[in-house]
């Protein structure tokens, strides 16, 4: 809505151009093709000079776009409400038609059209008025369409500005030049020339436009302030969050597991890699994992390491263990211990690659982890009572699962493709829709498809519609866990060492 919206007000914004003394000099110039009364000469100067005023159009718009994503995401809210507010006033101004402050009272060169060939002085003409602020500015509209530039952070939105206002100065170009030779055309454009009304017509129609744009940024601030009302910090310098029965545990980058209880105390732990899962919470102590008695954190079964092996992760319920590792001989395996007979196990999966098997999670005996390679990902439950095996969901290209968790019927995960990261939540059945929760976009950098330089002609690049080329998003999502209402996202910064958990409410998804 705020890209149409403002792209319509830079069309109108452009064409109110036209009554500057530069646009009147830019319909002389063209129109009279200074003397050059072949047609063809005429015509090239029109499709110069619009491709010039887009170009200048792409580069203040795109440039000013481009600045606001360098600044950072920042506080978006802010940025969406100081771009609303001037957005606001500079419609009430253009609907009164009151006078363009602050201006620039700047006109293109003359002696280019002299000095010379008529398209190429009439393409830098055009340059020269797409920019915008190079010369006399005819409508408020101008300087709000670069706030919103700014605020927009996005580069594709600055662009379409860009062009959209470019457009709209060469509108009036294209129109009447061809016609000034005619009574008709001379008309036209003494009307242009001695009635404002049109002007300010055009004025109050760019003032329409812009208050869309207010709403479109209005809607976006309220969705903001939904989501964000929703995410607070639980921990810093977190990483794999477990809840059940309002516990939490996490891992401490640079320490040991960290319990939170349900009063916000939080202890330290004395291992490492926590898990809860109903009534007991399970820590890597040693060579040993260690299950134990949430509240009390009385020892109920010590079950040994395999040797050799490095453990990844942990998941625990009621009756069960599930350990994640990797052998000393290479990739991973994933096997389930009945905690009613800890000296026995089950393997449950096993690959060839460390990273092929993501990290477990246990819903009374529904066990659900994902599982990836280099042609196929997919989300596998087990029932660990019957070693019943379903998936929930699989894919074959495109994009991975990560992190599923297994809640009442409900199942929370990770899809992350070559354009997005995804927090989803649907029912646990196989192939069930899903709901988007939150969404990033991937951090890995996109190539254009294309060598800089060349012919474009072979664009293999697989476009993303949500971000250009060139470097990717700054946050990753990690691990999650889920607790009744409570969603528990761990992000990762580009600094490892400063990744965070966050809680997401899912009270308006469940």
């Amino acid at each position: 809505m705020l890209a149409v919206s403002a792209a319509l007000t830079a069309v109108v914004a452009g064409v109110a151009g036209a009554w500057s003394p530069c646009g009147l000099s830019m319909l002389d110039t063209i129109g009279s093709a200074l003397g050059d009364a072949r047609r063809a000469v005429l015509l090239l100067a029109i499709a110069t000079f619009t491709i010039g005023a887009i170009l200048g159009g792409v580069v203040t718009f795109g440039g000013l776009a481009l600045l606001g994503e360098l600044l950072g995401h920042g506080d978006g809210t802010l940025r969406d409400i100081l771009a609303g507010v001037i957005a606001a006033a500079a419609a009430v101004a253009d609907w009164r038609g009151m006078r363009i402050a602050p201006q620039i009272r700047r006109q293109v060169p003359e002696r280019w059209r002299w000095i010379m060939p008529l398209p190429l002085a009439c393409g830098l003409y055009g340059v020269l008025l797409g920019l915008g602020f190079t010369t006399f500015v005819l409508a408020f509209a101008v300087w709000a369409l670069a706030a919103i530039s700014v605020a927009g952070d996005s580069v594709s939105l600055g662009i379409i500005v860009g062009a959209a206002f470019g457009v709209g100065r060469a509108i009036p170009i294209a129109c009447l030049t061809p016609h000034l030779n005619s009574e008709d055309g001379q008309r036209r454009l003494d009307r242009i020339s001695v009635d404002p009304r049109l002007w300010l017509g055009l004025r109050r129609v760019g003032a329409i436009g812009l208050t869309l744009c207010v709403v479109a940024l209005a809607a976006a601030t309220a969705l903001g302030n939904s989501l964000g009302s929703r995410l607070t910090t639980l921990a810093t310098a977190a990483t794999d969050p477990s809840a059940a029965g309002g516990l939490v545990a996490w891992q401490g980058i640079g320490g040991s597991g960290v319990l939170q209880g349900a009063t916000g105390a939080t202890s330290p732990l004395p291992g490492d890699l926590p898990a809860l899962g109903d009534a007991n919470v399970a820590w890597e102590q040693g060579a040993d994992i260690v299950v134990a008695n949430a509240t009390t954190l009385a020892t109920e079964a010590t079950v040994p390491l395999p040797a050799g092996a490095t453990l990844s992760a942990l998941a625990v319920s009621a009756s069960w263990l599930v350990i994640s590792a990797l052998p000393g001989g290479g990739g991973a395996e994933l096997v389930a211990v009945p905690l009613a007979d800890p000296t026995t196990s089950t393997p449950i999966s096993t690959a060839p690659l460390a990273g092929e098997i993501g990290r477990p999670a246990i819903d009374g005996s529904d066990l659900v982890f994902s599982a990836s390679s280099a042609r196929s990902s997919a989300i596998v439950e087990v029932d660990l009572a019957t070693g019943t095996r379903t998936e929930l969901r699989a894919t074959r290209a495109n994009y991975s699962f990560q992190n599923p968790v297994l809640s009442g019927g409900q199942l929370l995960y990770e899809q992350v493709g070559r354009c997005e990261q995804k927090l989803l939540l649907g029912p646990a059945k196989r192939d069930a829709r899903s709901r988007l929760l939150l969404g990033l976009r991937s951090t890995v950098r996109r190539d254009p498809g294309y060598q800089h330089g060349y012919q474009r002609n072979w664009d293999s690049a697989s476009h993303c519609s949500n971000r250009a080329a060139g470097p990717g998003g700054k946050l990753t999502l990690g691990t999650i866990a889920r607790d009744g209402t409570n969603a528990y996202v761990t992000e990762y910064p580009a600094d490892v060492a400063d990744a965070r958990i966050e809680i997401l409410s899912l009270a308006k998804h469940s």
